[in-house]
């Protein structure tokens, strides 16, 4: 094993971009089949979610009148209305999960091929 710091080619700078946008395609999808199962065959959980992610939305709201100046307070609270609701903080709720899933999957694979191959090299014995 050398002392050489690893040095990034441009090839490995293309296939890191590639192999995170394929994580980012399967986080989006897992959010997709997600959410789907949720408003298909389990609409009384999705609904008990929405509902109780609403005191969350209404203190996001009351930070936009508090917080902010007269204004900006009415243009940002206007650009919010539709954006922020339940729905959307679930579906953020949901990507971050996804992507937490996904990552520490990818990453206990790297993990696992890194030691594999690690363990196959000859030993020096001394």
């Amino acid at each position: 094993m050398t002392d050489e710091p690893r040095r990034l080619t441009v090839l490995g700078a293309l296939l890191a971009v590639i192999a995170r946008l394929a994580l980012f395609f399967i986080v989006v999808v897992l959010v997709w089949i997600a959410y789907v199962w949720l408003y298909a065959f389990q609409p009384d959980w999705l609904g008990w979610i929405i509902s109780s992610l609403r005191p969350v939305t209404i203190w996001l709201y009351g930070l936009i009148d508090h917080q902010l100046p007269d204004t900006v307070k009415y243009k940002a609270s206007a650009g919010l209305s539709d954006e922020l609701s339940a729905r959307s903080l679930l579906l953020l709720i949901l990507g971050g999960l996804a992507e937490l899933l996904v990552l520490a999957v990818w990453h206990a694979l790297r993990g696992a091929f890194r030691l594999g191959r690690h363990a196959m090299r000859p030993h020096e014995t001394v």
